[in-house]
């Protein structure tokens, strides 16, 4: 859908000569999310007018990059408040985390993170929304192929500009297409925000969004995660294109072993010097008897019947190549594979589990350097709202806003 996203967006962010490649980055995130729903694609022998090959995709990509997700966030972290100069039984202490716990309950938090977190692992970032309301606030998860952000240019940390676009109504005339637009901006110190929905051309549909107003916050509220990267990275890494050949050699590898079975569950048959009339009366039904006359140009020379096999001579080295393919993508990720033979012995103890779970759990450490910083910020831009919007207290809970520190754990499945 994203692969013709609309001019008008990617000019409200970039200039001209950058439109190409933004519109590259977009694109390849939807390629992303096809293999991970679908599988990686291979090479098909199409060659052979009369027989149709088999395509056939594991989703094993999926399956990794969900047990990863699971374990990294299936069960909730602790987003802890703790006040600077009180003791930890603090009352109002006990009321800023009870506020907090509400507001991240209402928003039925627990189940956001998790599919969050997977978008993450697919596209490479995903941007943490808070948005702030007088009566409310709600928490979002923005994919990659549907938000743009620029960064101060002394400070990657701090957001100057984010664009979060999808489309409502997606119509291939578009004259009917809706596509809405939120653009966050700071401007002296002020966060500014505009919601607007246009048309497929960029055209803005009357009676729709609101004009470009001050947010009361001091800085825009959320912030982007990126998927491992280096520094100054801006877009992150996926982790679907890091096992994505392996999982597109093992798709072919099992496609093409099937079509060897099918062809040698019917196998070719053949007869050599047999009369033309020998064929129309041939009978292929179980505990038929054919009477295959000789042909008799060939003079006195008997028929010959045989049928084309294949003996399977290479089933172990393709059982070896797809057991080496598999152990590769689950090694990428970091994920145990508790079906393999090597894993027998570890996992009757509680030190063989927690050998076998090391590398996942390190990875997800790795991972967490980014996301325990942003459910952080997240936990602050919540606390402090209620500095603007006061009535955000009567709705859930009320608290004395005092020095504070909040700390993002993990707690792994």
């Amino acid at each position: 859908m994203l692969y013709d996203l609309p001019l008008f967006i990617l000019t409200a962010l970039s200039s001209d000569p950058y439109g190409p490649e933004v519109t590259a980055k977009i694109s390849q995130i939807n390629k992303y999310y096809e293999t991970y729903y679908g599988g990686a694609d291979f090479a098909v022998d199409d060659s052979d007018q009369d027989f149709d090959p088999t395509i056939w995709k594991s989703k094993k990509i999926k399956r990794l990059i969900d047990k990863q997700a699971e374990f990294m966030a299936g069960r909730a972290p602790e987003i802890k408040v703790s006040c600077d100069d009180s003791p930890e039984d603090c009352e109002n202490q006990s009321n800023m985390q009870k506020y907090l716990n509400k507001v991240l309950s209402k928003n039925n938090f627990q189940s956001k993170l998790y599919r969050g977190v997977k978008d993450c692992f697919i596209g490479g970032r995903v941007f943490l929304k808070v948005n702030v309301n007088t009566d409310k606030i709600t928490i979002t998860f923005i994919p990659a192929d549907s938000f743009l952000y620029e960064t101060e240019p002394d400070d990657v940390d701090t957001l100057s500009r984010v664009i979060i676009f999808y489309c409502i109504t997606d119509t291939q005339d578009k004259e009917e297409q809706r596509w809405w637009r939120q653009r966050y901006r700071m401007e002296n110190g002020k966060c500014l925000v505009v919601e607007e929905l246009y048309d497929g051309y960029g055209n803005k549909i009357p009676g729709y969004g609101t004009e470009e107003r001050d947010t009361g916050l001091t800085c825009i509220p959320g912030c982007v995660i990126l998927n491992d990267g280096l520094s100054g990275d801006t877009n992150g890494e996926s982790d679907v294109e890091m096992i994505e050949d392996e999982d597109s050699t093992y798709n072919q590898m099992r496609s093409g072993n099937n079509d060897t079975l099918i062809k040698n569950m019917n196998p070719v048959n053949y007869i050599i010097g047999a009369s033309p009339k020998t064929f129309d009366k041939l009978s292929r039904k179980p505990g038929a008897i054919n009477d295959i006359q000789a042909d008799p140009i060939l003079k006195g020379a008997l028929p010959k019947v045989d049928k084309l096999e294949n003996s399977f001579s290479f089933r172990e080295s393709y059982k070896d190549t797809l057991e080496s393919v598999t152990a590769e993508m689950f090694d990428n990720l970091g994920v145990p594979d508790l079906r393999a033979a090597s894993t027998s012995g570890l996992v009757t103890s509680g030190k063989g589990l927690k050998c076998l779970y090391w590398p996942l759990q390190t990875r997800c450490n790795a991972k967490w350097t980014a996301w325990g910083p942003a459910l952080e910020q997240m936990a602050s831009i919540i606390i402090d709202a209620a500095d603007t919007f006061p009535e955000l207290k009567q709705v859930y809970g009320e608290f004395e806003k005092e020095d504070y520190t909040v700390h993002a754990d993990p707690v792994y499945a």
